[in-house]
């Protein structure tokens, strides 16, 4: 059984379109937040997920869209654009965004968007955040989103500089282990290319991957859509 995680997809429809090609045929996929906010395309990019079959959880900018839920937290463009999205959904899509659960567990891994600890909000960046949210974790591993960069800790860091990830390196999942894909739609690792991962559940490994996109026809439709200009130039940049 192969799985195609993905997070961070904040309404790029060009990103999630060419990763969703790039994956080929896999059993499932889990969407670790986000699935709307900054971008152009929240009812597109909500829509191919549902027709995907996507097991998704609630990101922050996901509740504040569906509910208003923290949105004094946004700085403004991301209020502003949390606005907008609001506008260009259904009270339909809005209830789906709603009903998200904030922590699902499947075949053994514990799906949030930040961490256990608070699966809305909470970076996790570094082994002593990770270890504390598979403390929480009723299952082997945990999954999450919310910080935009590849990630991988151990519960027992080994040799390598915890976190730092490799591409097309399948990692044994031996321990206990907190994974994040990235972000398809908005990466800030010094990146632009979308990221994402796929889980081989029958061989236990994960494999980080990322993909080059369209990245200016994002930005035509970020601009046609009037959202905030720093959402379309952070494309280029990764950052």
């Amino acid at each position: 059984m192969k799985v195609a995680v993905l997070s961070d997809i904040h309404a790029n429809l060009v990103a999630l379109e060419t990763v969703l090609a790039a994956i080929g045929a896999v059993d499932a996929i889990w969407v670790c937040g986000d699935t709307v906010g900054y971008g152009p395309d929240p009812s597109d990019v909500l829509a191919l997920l549902i027709e995907r079959k996507a097991t998704i959880v609630a990101g922050n900018h996901d509740r504040a869209v569906a509910r208003n839920e923290d949105l004094e937290l946004f700085n403004r463009p991301a209020a502003l654009a949390v606005r907008m999205h609001q506008s260009w959904l259904s009270a339909a899509e809005r209830d789906t965004l709603a009903a998200l659960p904030k922590t699902l567990e499947t075949d053994d891994v514990t799906l949030c968007h930040g961490s256990l600890r608070d699966p809305l909000w909470e970076y996790v960046t570094n082994p002593r955040s990770a270890t504390a949210s598979l403390a929480l974790a009723k299952t082997a591993h945990c999954c999450a989103g919310h910080t935009h960069v590849p990630a991988l800790f151990r519960e027992r860091p080994d040799a390598e500089r915890p976190g730092r990830v490799r591409y097309e390196t399948p990692y044994p999942l031996v321990g206990r282990v907190f994974l994040n894909p990235g972000s398809v739609g908005q990466p800030r690792d010094g990146s632009p290319m979308a990221s994402y991962g796929i889980w081989d559940v029958t061989n236990e490994t994960f494999e980080f991957r990322r993909v080059k996109y369209d990245i200016k026809g994002a930005q035509r439709a970020i601009r046609k859509a009037r959202l905030p200009e720093r959402f379309a130039l952070r494309l280029e940049t990764g950052r």
